[in-house]
């Protein structure tokens, strides 16, 4: 087969290959005046979250946490995250994980697990501490059962 044959197959077979694309795609839609107006219109306020009264926590247990002990280190940058899993779901609460009564950073709650990170200053002396699920802006309105964090 020649050189030119060659190149009008190719050719040949793209253009066939970019007509079967645009025949199997959806067609473009036109967006009409209706919908133009629905995309620009201001949305809908979410109705506010109802505040979830701190006696439904009463009782809170930790039922799993990890990693349940970590290095001593004598400074640095060494950090641990840590997670925590309640008896119930922490949604809508302001929960945070405390240990050897410090908040940890980093907090965050999904569903019935509190995540923090262990600030190297809290891994400088080996011991056990407790490790404790706090609600509250300053940990002051609920403590969970504690359960013990060991710095080896």
């Amino acid at each position: 087969m020649s050189i030119t044959r060659k190149t009008h197959w190719m050719f040949a077979a793209a253009i066939t290959g970019t007509l079967t694309l645009a025949a199997c795609s959806p067609p473009q839609s036109v967006e009409t005046e209706a919908a133009k107006a629905e995309a620009d219109a201001p949305a809908e306020e979410a109705p506010p979250l109802e505040a979830k009264p701190i006696s439904a926590l009463s009782g809170l247990k930790i039922v799993g946490f990890g990693p349940t002990t970590a290095k001593a280190s004598a400074g640095g940058d060494s950090r641990v995250d840590v997670w925590a899993s309640a008896d119930r779901s922490l949604e809508g609460y302001q929960a945070s994980l405390w240990l050897n009564g410090q908040p940890l950073e980093n907090a965050a709650v999904a569903g019935v697990t509190v995540t923090g990170t262990v600030p190297a200053a809290l891994l400088t002396s080996p011991g056990t501490y407790p490790l404790e699920i706090r609600i509250g802006e300053d940990g002051e309105l609920l403590t969970s059962e504690k359960v013990d964090f060991v710095v080896e």
